[in-house]
């Protein structure tokens, strides 16, 4: 499997507008998966989320956490962030974020609007801390790789 390059691996997340899927583990100990909006900097993956949602609750139980984006055309290329998640309270600060990232998932004019309208809602960020990050080129290496999951039992 041919992983990103850092420079590459930045450049996708930064400029795609992909809703990522982030995993939790909830109270029975079952997966929970809901897509949201994210934010990479080149250290940390960060959301912004209403303080009730569920995998808040799941994250205050156990702070793990993973968040998969990948696209869904050719080429594909995914990226599996596996970290370790800060809850941080935020007043107002969450506004500049929130602002970039209704803009880059909503386009400009909506995207303001929607967090201008939403502005006053209780909001905290998710920072998470990776401890693990994979990724896939989407097959510019070649597929060489590919052979690894051969069933050799089938003889191929």
């Amino acid at each position: 499997m041919a992983e990103l390059a850092k420079p590459d691996l930045d450049r996708f997340l930064q400029e795609t507008s992909i809703v990522a899927i982030l995993a939790t583990i909830d109270e029975q100990g079952r997966p929970y998966m809901v897509p949201i909006w994210y934010e990479w900097d080149g250290t940390y993956c960060w959301i912004v989320s209403k303080p009730k949602a569920d995998y808040v609750a799941n994250l205050r139980r156990d702070p793990h956490a993973s968040v998969c984006i990948a696209t869904q055309t050719l080429p594909y290329v995914r990226v599996l962030i596996q970290g370790r998640v800060d809850l941080i309270e935020t007043d107002q600060e969450w506004l500049p974020m929130g602002h970039r990232m209704g803009e880059r998932y909503l386009g400009a004019a909506e995207g303001r609007a929607y967090i201008d309208k939403t502005k006053s809602w209780k909001r905290l960020f998710l920072r998470i801390t990776p401890d693990r990050i994979r990724s896939w080129d989407g097959g510019a290496g070649g597929h060489a790789w590919g052979a690894r999951y051969i069933d050799r039992a089938q003889g191929a």
